[in-house]
């Protein structure tokens, strides 16, 4: 519901810092923003620092380990490791072996002893249910004769749920389903049989029965309302992934061990649910493939999968596995972060260019339509990563040197459409040109917010000299495939502070959309507050669906004569020779037209804990009634967090006929982003 109040509230009685006269030049235009620089990206896989974006909040998959490629017995300690934020991992009730000779997938399966006088099986506890709500699922088993088998839900307080099976001596799919008793954080899910022989469990799921092809349905809405346009799948995961264990029968994808995260791959979700997953929320879907340890030939053998007609042979496999008709997948990143010291099959810059050109000779062959994107790195992400110090012993790359690696593939690179580049950076951090590493400092609102639109404002200086050095190079736009601000890097939690930062970044992309034409905001699960049963937008979520809602699509000029003030440290890295921000210092405004040219948009941010206040010009234009929205919260660390009351709110307030005083003073409170729309009465 929308709060409204009579805009004098939201004008008066506040202290101002100073009042900015903001020129708004319509004759003034930039490049169109590309709907696609709301994108999104996702990572199948995380470690203990990112969790697990798809199994924690995207699949609906309650079980853990589901195929069972950790052996069953009583040890906590996972061999391989397993650095997931959170596993559940089964134990045994009674005597349980890992079959490698009967194995329904993977390398073994369990097999239970069983007797007529005891229960003997597996158990998983940590399951999250609602009450009332239903649950379905399936489990594989077989047995001798004389075995049957039970499967029973213990919810506390409350008589357990109980599935009676007889299984028969092969494998066979029973399906079943519960309805949870209880809201319960800590379900446990037993699987146990009885009689004198034994039965083995080939793989067992249990999903809410709201599921959307395997997805949940409450993270499916709130995705695909913010219209983001394009999702990218990939990340570290993808430099050690093997595509052909992600299609297929999902109960028959054996489980692998995920090196870059070092945690376990279900394979649950691959190909064929990335697709459904990006037709469900409404993007196109920007793949990307192995170009680490993989080579250029499965890569290709992937396009075919994807987009080959039936007739090829990987169309067929596609065709086997339920979809005929190709995908029709046309934007591809050759290789994730391949210029990463971290990287799965890092290579210096010269091989890689070699290899990236052997991958677009291969895949291109499949489909002469793909629009791929090439794997880059600007001077300043070579800085702060310390990749260029690792590499030749500079801090700072010169240009077109063996570490200017966005240079090097914007050179060499063939026949690439766009080019990648990440950015990651963090509240009380910068990078410290004489160490050569991070350190802590200490900034005021203004500064902080301001890092993210600092790095974006970096890549653009970069790519201004990248254009005079190398011809051709302005026919190749950015996509800004990765990029964040977080406070940690536990599943971010913006504040509202980050948050701001996140505008900020967004308002800088606006003032340089010759550039960036695509973008990745990471993670799209970073927009929720999520539990294993409940989801809503954070404050970043509530920003990213306000702007896609409510932002116009023609950038256009705006000064105040107030620019940024100078930088505080010195110039390289993630410090820009001039700070981001636009010249209306202390606030940062960008302003556009809508699509339809019948208004016009004007977003204030307030990154500053005094109250602000500006006066428009809008010059020849004449403005009407309008409305603005306030997204605030009671303090820069006010967080959203699902199943509490907000912290952070969007609030829109209705805005009298303009033209009337065009002098009208609005006030901007502290640590606050305001988002104007004023409709035309001619431009």
């Amino acid at each position: 519901m929308k709060n409204f109040h009579f805009i004098l509230l939201f004008f008066v009685g506040v202290p101002a810092f100073s009042q900015l006269s903001v020129k708004i030049d319509a004759s003034k235009k930039g490049e169109p923003i590309a709907d696609e620089l709301y994108g999104m990206f996702m990572e199948n896989l995380g470690n203990d620092d990112v969790g697990n974006l798809v199994d924690d909040c995207l699949w609906s998959e309650l079980l853990d380990d589901r195929k069972f490629f950790y052996a069953i017995d009583d040890d906590e300690v996972l061999v391989p490791k397993n650095r997931k934020q959170k596993i559940n991992q089964w134990t045994p009730i009674g005597k349980v072996e890992m079959d490698k000779t009967d194995a329904y997938v993977g390398n073994h399966s369990p097999k239970i002893t069983t007797s007529e006088t005891a229960e003997n099986g597996i158990s998983q506890t940590g399951i999250a249910l609602l009450k009332g709500k239903k649950y379905v699922g399936h489990i594989f088993l077989k047995a001798t004769s004389a075995v049957s088998v039970q499967l029973r839900l213990n919810v506390k307080n409350a008589k357990p749920e109980t599935i009676s099976i007889t299984p028969t001596e092969t494998y066979n799919r029973y399906d079943f389903s519960f309805i949870a008793s209880n809201d319960i954080a800590d379900a446990t899910l037993e699987i146990v049989g009885k009689g004198n022989g034994n039965f083995h469990i080939g793989a067992v799921s249990l999903m809410p029965a709201d599921n959307i092809d395997g997805f949940r349905s409450d993270v499916i809405k709130l995705l695909k309302g913010l219209n983001s346009k394009i999702y990218r799948w990939g990340g570290n995961f993808i430099s050690a992934y093997d595509w052909r264990d992600g299609v297929g029968n999902r109960d028959k994808r054996a489980p692998r061990y995920e090196f870059a995260w070092e945690c376990l791959e279900d394979n649950d979700v691959g190909t064929e649910e990335m697709i459904r997953f990006s037709e469900l929320v409404n993007v196109e879907l920007a793949m990307t493939v192995n170009a680490g340890f993989g080579d250029a030939t499965s890569a290709a053998n992937w396009v075919e999968y994807v987009n080959g007609d039936i007739s090829t042979d990987m169309g067929k496999l596609r065709a086997a596995n339920g979809h005929p008709q190709p995908y029709g997948i046309k934007k591809w990143c050759v290789g994730n972060e391949s210029y990463g010291w971290w990287q799965l099959g890092h290579l210096s810059l010269k091989q890689y260019i070699i290899k990236h050109n052997m991958f677009v000779e291969k895949m291109l062959e499949k489909d002469p339509t793909l629009e791929l994107i090439g794997s880059g790195a600007s001077i300043e992400e070579m800085t702060v990563t310390e990749c260029a110090k690792r590499t030749d012993g500079n801090v700072i790359p010169d240009y077109l040197s063996e570490t200017d690696w966005t240079g090097g593939m914007l050179k060499s690179g063939e026949k690439i459409k766009f080019i990648s580049e990440h950015f990651y950076c963090s509240v009380n951090e910068r990078f410290d040109l004489e160490k050569g590493k991070y350190v802590e400092v200490s900034e005021p609102l203004e500064d902080w917010t301001r890092r993210p639109a600092n790095r974006i404002k970096s890549k653009s200086i970069h790519y201004k000299k990248y254009r005079e050095l190398i011809p051709g190079a302005e026919k190749i736009p950015v996509y800004l495939d990765e990029w964040t601000y977080y406070t940690n890097w536990v599943h971010p939690k913006p504040t509202l502070g980050v948050t701001i930062g996140h505008a900020r970044g967004l308002h800088e992309l606006f003032r340089h959309t010759d550039l960036f034409k695509m973008a990745g905001f990471t993670f799209a699960t970073s927009t929720l507050s999520f539990t294993d049963t409940a989801a809503d937008y954070n404050s970043t979520g509530l920003l990213f669906k306000l702007y896609g809602d409510q932002f116009g699509k023609t950038p256009i000029f705006v000064s105040a004569n107030s620019p940024q003030p100078d930088p505080k440290w010195p110039i390289g890295g993630d410090q820009p020779a001039e700070n981001a921000g636009g010249n209306c210092y202390p606030l940062d405004v960008v302003a556009a037209i809508t699509e339809d040219g019948k208004a016009i948009t004007v977003s204030v941010i307030n990154p500053t804990e005094k109250d602000q206040s500006i006066v428009f010009d809008f010059g020849t234009l004449r403005t009407g009634i309008g409305k603005v929205w306030k997204m605030s919260g009671r303090s820069i660390n006010a967080r959203n967090i699902v199943n509490q009351k907000p912290e952070v709110t969007v609030t829109e307030y209705p805005i009298k006929n303009t033209n009337s005083n065009r002098n009208t003073q609005y006030s901007i409170p502290a640590a606050t982003i305001n988002l104007y729309r004023f409709e035309l009465q001619q431009i």
